[in-house]
């Protein structure tokens, strides 16, 4: 398959069945879920994920396809992706080219930004000391892009990653087990110029940091789209499709799954728009959180509506719906979802965002 070219639904069955294949057995065991992301890697979409502005509305479903099929291993792509984005926007030429072939040669990369509490992580004396959690994806990752607190600003650092320490007592989740997101300790790691990537605070950078939210949002509207399939395909084998209290069930669920894609459509719109400078930057953001908003109120509905109407029989291993369900809970937990409110509140109340407007027709009133 050509990256250029993907398009979800155009694809067949074959990406997705492979990888959703081992999903149920990688929940059970946490393992890095390599079958998948070796069909990744023959797709192309590891070496060469569509990532210019352009493209971003197929990045977007590709990244929900790709949490469709199991989304552990979206968290673990989706990684990846940022990781690509962040080295191509902040990288060196040098630095990109490096990246870019160890891409081709089937790497994998990560970024990891959360700090373990009591042991943050820290540069002194030319060397990294400290460690980072919520590591996803350590297990087959070959390098990963860590952020680190120094005066002048948060710095990037491309760290490669055989032989660090992990600590895998420490992810014991209720889903997403197979993403393993553990503790690394870098203690000791030694940091040469070429591995730092852009300036400080590159990674911040507006709108495109905040902005960003929207592809761990394609992932879920790709796990909320998967609940859907599991229950709709209980109620059909049950013979109780054709039920009307089910009908309106599954009519709310499809209601809600087909507005994911449509935040996901719109945001990309407007990417594309900010990236070729014919949109103004700062509603992005607010469309980015109105997007993560409503994309998490949506599926925690579709949630709802899929234990109701299949009922306890879907809460037992081994029915699918018991594993996508606590992935699909689990993934939706992410960082700071009251500060992406208040901010889209905020844009709101300041005349900057508005529901309807056209994000290409100047200010709001």
């Amino acid at each position: 398959m050509r990256p250029d070219r993907f398009e979800a639904g155009e694809t067949g069955d074959d990406l997705p069945r492979a990888i959703a294949a081992d999903a149920a057995l990688r929940d059970r065991d946490g393992a890095f879920p390599e079958r998948a992301f070796e069909a990744l890697r023959r797709a192309g979409l590891v070496a060469e994920p569509p990532l210019g502005d352009g493209e971003i509305g197929t990045l977007l479903r590709v990244l929900a396809t790709v949490g469709r099929a199991d989304l552990p291993v979206g968290r673990i792509f989706e990684g990846h992706v940022n990781a690509l984005a962040l080295m191509r926007r902040h990288g060196t030429p040098a630095q990109r080219a490096r990246f870019d072939a160890l891409a081709r040669d089937g790497g994998l990369y990560g970024v990891w930004n959360t700090d373990k509490p009591d042991d943050p992580l820290r540069l002194d004396g030319g060397r990294l000391w400290g460690a980072k959690t919520y590591a996803s994806g350590v297990d087959g990752l070959s390098h990963a892009i860590v952020t680190v607190s120094e005066p002048q600003g948060r710095v990037m650092i491309a760290v490669p990653l055989a032989g660090l320490p992990v600590d895998r007592s420490w992810w014991q989740p209720m889903g997403m087990r197979a993403s393993g997101s553990h503790v690394v300790d870098f203690t000791g790691l030694e940091v040469t110029p070429d591995m730092i990537l852009g300036v400080p605070d590159a990674y911040l950078e507006a709108p495109w940091f905040f902005a960003g939210a929207i592809r761990f949002v394609a992932v879920q509207v790709g796990g909320m789209h998967a609940v859907f399939d599991a229950a709709v395909a209980h109620l059909r084998a049950s013979g109780r499709i054709g039920d009307p209290y089910q009908a309106q069930r599954v009519a709310r669920m499809g209601a809600a799954v087909e507005g994911g894609y449509g935040w996901l459509d719109r945001t990309a719109a407007e990417w594309a728009a900010v990236a070729a400078g014919r949109a103004p930057p700062e509603p992005l953001v607010a469309t980015a959180n109105a997007a993560r908003g409503a994309v998490e109120a949506a599926a925690l509905g579709v949630l709802e509506e899929a234990e109701r109407g299949v009922g306890a029989a879907g809460l037992i291993a081994p029915h699918p719906l018991e594993r996508l369900m606590r992935d699909l809970r689990t993934y939706l937990r992410q960082p700071n979802p009251d500060g992406a409110l208040a901010g889209l509140g905020a844009a709101i109340a300041d005349g900057r965002w508005e529901p309807g407007r056209r994000f290409d027709a100047g200010p709001c009133r």
